[in-house]
Protein backbone atom coordinates (compact mmCIF):
# COMPACT_ATOMS: atom_id res chain seq x y z
CA UNK A 1 0.00 0.00 0.00
CA UNK A 2 1.14 3.03 -0.93
CA UNK A 3 2.41 5.63 2.42
CA UNK A 4 0.41 9.10 2.33
CA UNK A 5 2.87 12.10 2.80
CA UNK A 6 2.31 14.29 5.43
CA UNK A 7 4.24 17.49 7.40
CA UNK A 8 2.02 18.20 10.18
CA UNK A 9 1.43 15.24 12.38
CA UNK A 10 -2.26 13.53 11.33
CA UNK A 11 -4.88 13.29 13.75
CA UNK A 12 -4.77 9.59 14.05
CA UNK A 13 -5.15 7.83 17.64
CA UNK A 14 -1.40 6.46 18.65
CA UNK A 15 -3.22 2.73 20.35
CA UNK A 16 -4.13 2.44 16.22
CA UNK A 17 0.00 2.89 15.59
CA UNK A 18 1.35 -0.79 15.66
CA UNK A 19 5.20 0.45 14.77
CA UNK A 20 6.91 3.01 13.12
CA UNK A 21 10.50 2.57 11.10
CA UNK A 22 13.20 5.67 10.62
CA UNK A 23 14.64 6.76 7.62
CA UNK A 24 16.84 9.35 8.66
CA UNK A 25 14.99 12.37 9.63
CA UNK A 26 11.76 10.51 8.04
CA UNK A 27 9.61 7.70 9.45
CA UNK A 28 6.94 5.72 8.38
CA UNK A 29 4.06 4.82 10.66
CA UNK A 30 2.28 1.72 10.08
CA UNK A 31 -1.12 1.38 11.75
CA UNK A 32 -3.09 -1.54 12.87
CA UNK A 33 -5.37 -1.22 9.11
CA UNK A 34 -1.78 -1.93 6.80
CA UNK A 35 -1.82 1.94 6.05
CA UNK A 36 1.37 4.07 6.01
CA UNK A 37 2.32 7.19 6.74
CA UNK A 38 4.97 9.20 5.99
CA UNK A 39 6.15 11.74 8.61
CA UNK A 40 8.69 14.81 8.50
CA UNK A 41 9.57 13.78 12.25
CA UNK A 42 11.85 11.25 13.36
CA UNK A 43 11.48 8.42 16.03
CA UNK A 44 12.89 10.26 18.71
CA UNK A 45 10.22 12.83 18.11
CA UNK A 46 7.76 10.52 18.14
CA UNK A 47 9.26 8.38 21.61
CA UNK A 48 9.57 11.27 23.34
CA UNK A 49 5.72 12.13 23.18
CA UNK A 50 4.38 8.43 23.12
CA UNK A 51 7.00 7.23 25.86
CA UNK A 52 5.07 3.38 26.45
CA UNK A 53 6.34 3.11 22.86
CA UNK A 54 9.16 0.90 23.25
CA UNK A 55 12.75 1.44 21.11
CA UNK A 56 13.69 -2.15 20.09
CA UNK A 57 16.41 -0.49 17.43
CA UNK A 58 17.83 2.18 16.12
CA UNK A 59 15.32 2.14 12.94
CA UNK A 60 12.14 0.88 15.17
CA UNK A 61 9.87 1.93 17.91
CA UNK A 62 7.24 -0.47 18.61
CA UNK A 63 3.76 0.02 20.46
CA UNK A 64 3.87 -3.00 22.80
CA UNK A 65 0.06 -3.52 22.43
CA UNK A 66 0.65 -5.09 19.25
CA UNK A 67 3.79 -7.02 19.90
CA UNK A 68 2.67 -10.88 19.36
CA UNK A 69 5.78 -12.70 20.77
CA UNK A 70 9.52 -12.08 21.17
CA UNK A 71 12.19 -14.11 20.06
CA UNK A 72 15.83 -14.57 20.98
CA UNK A 73 18.27 -16.81 19.18
CA UNK A 74 21.10 -15.99 21.03
CA UNK A 75 22.60 -12.91 22.68
CA UNK A 76 23.06 -10.84 19.65
CA UNK A 77 19.90 -12.20 17.62
CA UNK A 78 16.66 -11.40 18.62
CA UNK A 79 12.92 -10.10 16.95
CA UNK A 80 9.80 -9.57 17.51
CA UNK A 81 6.70 -10.66 16.03
CA UNK A 82 4.13 -8.00 15.39
CA UNK A 83 0.21 -8.79 15.57
CA UNK A 84 0.07 -8.79 11.82
CA UNK A 85 2.92 -11.38 11.22
CA UNK A 86 5.81 -8.77 10.81
CA UNK A 87 8.87 -9.54 12.15
CA UNK A 88 11.01 -6.69 13.03
CA UNK A 89 15.30 -7.40 14.70
CA UNK A 90 15.83 -5.84 17.92
CA UNK A 91 19.22 -4.16 18.07
CA UNK A 92 22.34 -6.14 20.09
CA UNK A 93 22.86 -3.82 22.40
CA UNK A 94 19.00 -3.67 23.63
CA UNK A 95 18.67 -7.55 23.29
CA UNK A 96 19.76 -7.78 27.41
CA UNK A 97 17.33 -5.02 28.75
CA UNK A 98 14.62 -6.05 26.73
CA UNK A 99 14.85 -9.99 27.70
CA UNK A 100 14.68 -8.29 31.15
CA UNK A 101 12.33 -6.81 31.08
CA UNK A 102 9.66 -8.24 28.87
CA UNK A 103 10.15 -11.37 28.06
CA UNK A 104 9.61 -14.34 29.33
CA UNK A 105 12.17 -16.12 31.91
CA UNK A 106 12.80 -18.91 30.13
CA UNK A 107 14.03 -16.89 26.99
CA UNK A 108 15.87 -14.06 29.10
CA UNK A 109 19.84 -13.40 27.99
CA UNK A 110 22.17 -13.49 30.80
Amino acid sequence: MPAIAVQTPPAFDPSQVMYLTGDVNYCFIHLKGGEQILSSRTLKWYHQRWPHFIRIHKGYLVNPQYVHRWVVISPVIAYTIMSNGESLSIGRRRIASLSNQFMSPAARVT
